[in-house]
């Protein structure tokens, strides 16, 4: 954050500059104090410099200003209440919402507003002109007029600029404006810029003869302000939020995907390698059919609300316009009202395109299904996320007639030993129209990029024995695994299912990974970026390693907050980790399943495997987080901890246990190592203990 690094002129004028652009929005972006004296203040500049305001903020920034006593209603009545409640103004800026914080500022102004004045990011002062009596002037020879402004970023470079501006979304962008600037760090313009700062901080202090400085609070509650039109109200339209954002671009390969799906009767199922855009591609379906109907109806389920909140950025982010959007699930107490007047709204067609983001659990309860079968005669879309989870049996209940159009989205789509809920999921979606698998997506050159699609990585496994006590424990779970097998109790099924999974957490939990994954931290060259995937029953002595080790550590669990908060600049407490994992902040997360499906980690670079199964499923989502394209990262690896036979047992008995883990363990460790760069001398290693039993 530097002034002196921008490219800035002495002065601008708006008939031939983008004064919005060139000036306010990079200022803002690289300053950590931003000061004006003007006639008159709207709050649509939040969104209409939602970028650079949103910088401002992530860098601390402060924002003071003194404006006429002459405000719009909607701002007035914000001010009011934000001094009044300011917890209320916080919530409601952060409420139900994970967008980021540009996208906050760009949705609504008047919240943004709210919250800025409450958490003091932003201090408002109103001036009352006097005349020679000291009593209060109104007309056109009675407001402030004296236009200044002041930058100052954390280097201490400062400029000042003065002209004929407001501090309006016209003044900004629409008007014919100009003003001169004059910097602190040039000698010539010095005297200016000093002569700039006295003169604000005289007007902020009450120390300039005939006005009269109140702050906000006060003034309203004095009644000292009027009420300006809002020209909005009457017509005239500002641009209310300035999007400095690429527009999303499909690639061929996602293009064809929509195509196959709507040659197949615009049903299907996307089996597409985790980083490969699977979201782009099913919102490229659901901009189609915006076009090709009046009328939509669009449901996206997904398993988790983190995701939820993610499918409404990626909606902001690829740009689809919508009448309503609702947020159907835990966090919004009204989602059944909500829903249930949209289904009206859009009969009687005050509402033509409304979309509903909820979870898995929400989309299968009978209260969201029994509103959904009052739609009227319009088209409804089903987009189903992780689309697998939706074939477990209660889930399978919200796989209703209602849905026109079916989009089913996976990297892995068939149900781990779950043959009936696969079958399910696949018929009523009309099977897979498209697959993008990981070696494709690894392999193969992205011709706008140049690149491969997702970052190849290099697999190197270490391996490990059970100690005598662990193994003595697992035989005795498999003996007791066999009994109850050919039992005929009638929770012979729930018993079953508990031996196994107490049988598979022997593996994933062995002692000897500790001392595994102290000797793979010291043999890192580097340690950044650094993923730890383990149990729960490891994660706080995998914490102890780490901070041994002096790694600049965290968790990244279940107990992490979801939502926004106010001590993490308006992210939630997971959203704030994965920032600072990203800045290098933390440069390990140790962590669990919460990290598998879904979460956006392309800075990851390296990832150690402590606790895994063989569900194809958690091994693909988990390489998944690690082998996103990121700036600057060429290539990931992969450490995978596997349980190998032990060379020094003679029992038979014990032997063949010990070959049936490694074979169990085997089915992962050959699917990841196919695909890695090394994959010759990873299988090779393989081979040598299947051979030897040894490395």
């Amino acid at each position: 954050m530097n002034l002196r690094d921008l490219d800035i002129k002495m002065t601008y004028d708006s008939t031939v500059d983008d004064i919005l652009n060139d000036f306010f929005i990079p200022l803002l972006s690289n300053s950590i104090q931003y000061q004006r004296s003007v006639g008159f203040f709207s709050s649509r500049i939040l969104s209409v410099a939602a970028y650079g305001i949103s910088n401002f903020i992530s860098n601390g920034g402060r924002m003071e200003i003194i404006c006429g006593n002459k405000l719009k209603l909607k701002d007035l009545k914000v001010i009011h209440q934000a001094h009044k409640n300011p917890e209320k103004a916080v919530e409601n800026f952060l409420r139900d919402d994970n967008l980021t914080l540009e996208e906050k500022f760009a949705d609504d102004n008047w919240k943004a507003l709210g919250w800025m004045i409450a958490t003091g990011n932003l201090k408002i002062k109103i001036v009352r002109v006097l005349d020679h009596e000291g009593m209060p002037v109104d007309g056109k020879n009675g407001i402030l007029h004296q236009k200044i402004g002041i930058f100052k970023d954390n280097e201490e470079n400062s400029l000042s600029f003065s002209g004929s501006n407001n501090e309006t979304a016209s003044g900004w962008k629409s008007n014919i404006e100009e003003f001169k600037v004059f910097r602190s760090w040039k000698s010539s313009e010095l005297t200016y810029f000093k002569s700039d700062v006295e003169k604000f901080d005289n007007i902020w202090n009450g120390k300039v003869k005939g006005i009269e400085i109140i702050d906000s609070a006060t003034a309203i509650k004095e009644k000292s302000i009027k009420i300006v039109p809002d020209l909005e109200e009457h017509g005239y339209s500002s641009p209310k939020v300035n999007k400095i954002k690429k527009k999303i671009v499909l690639w061929d390969y996602q293009n064809e995907a929509i195509k196959n799906w709507t040659d197949n009767g615009k049903r299907g199922i996307f089996e597409m390698a985790t980083g490969t855009g699977k979201t782009f591609t099913a919102l490229g379906c659901l901009s189609q059919e915006l076009k090709n109907n009046e009328k939509l109806l669009a449901v996206i389920s997904c398993p988790y609300q983190h995701l939820v909140q993610q499918w409404k950025q990626s909606i902001y982010k690829f740009g689809l316009n919508y009448d309503e959007l609702i947020i159907a699930d835990s966090t919004n107490s009204s989602w059944k009202t909500d829903l249930a007047d949209c289904l009206i709204d859009i009969s009687l067609d005050d509402k033509d395109r409304v979309f509903v983001i909820t979870t898995h659990t929400t989309f299968s309860n009978n209260n969201f299904i029994q509103i959904l079968k009052n739609k009227g005669n319009y088209p409804v879309f089903l987009i189903a996320d992780e689309v697998h989870g939706l074939g477990a049996e209660i889930s399978l209940n919200g796989l209703t007639d209602v849905y026109d159009y079916r989009l089913g989205l996976s990297a892995t789509p068939k149900r781990w030993f779950d043959e009936e809920g696969t079958e399910a999921i696949y018929s009523y979606f009309n099977d897979i129209v498209y697959e993008f698998s990981l070696q494709k997506a690894i392999t193969t050159l992205n011709a706008g990029t140049g690149e491969t699609y997702l970052t190849p990585y290099v697999y190197l496994p270490r391996f490990l024995t059970l100690n005598s006590e662990e193994l003595e424990e697992y035989v005795q779970k498999t003996k007791a695994i066999s009994t109850q097998y050919y039992s005929s109790s009638k929770d012979k099924d729930k018993i079953l299912q508990s031996l196994l999974f107490s049988r598979s957490n022997i593996i994933k939990n062995a002692q000897a990974k500790y001392n595994l994954l102290e000797d793979i931290l010291d043999e890192m060259e580097e340690i950044t970026h650094l993923i730890v995937y383990c149990s729960p029953q490891q994660i706080d002595k995998v914490m102890d390693i780490v901070n041994k080790k002096r790694l600049r550590g965290h968790r990244f669990t279940m107990a992490e907050n979801t939502k926004p908060e106010v001590k993490y600049h308006g992210l939630s407490e997971r959203e704030y980790i994965l920032e600072k994992f990203v800045d290098g902040e933390y440069n390990t997360l140790v962590a669990m399943k919460c990290l598998d499906e879904g979460v956006d980690v392309p800075a990851a670079k390296a990832a150690i495997f402590m606790s895994s199964s063989g569900n194809p499923r958690e091994y693909i989502q988990r390489i998944g987080r690690v082998i996103r394209c990121f700036p600057g990262k060429e290539k990931a690896t992969i450490y995978d901890m596997i349980v190998k036979p032990s060379s020094g047992r003679a029992y038979p008995e014990i032997k063949e246990i010990e070959e049936k883990i490694f074979n169990k363990e085997l089915e992962r460790y050959e699917e990841i190592a196919k695909v890695a760069l090394n994959n010759i001398e990873a299988l090779n290693k393989v081979f040598k203990i299947r051979n030897n039993g040894v490395i």
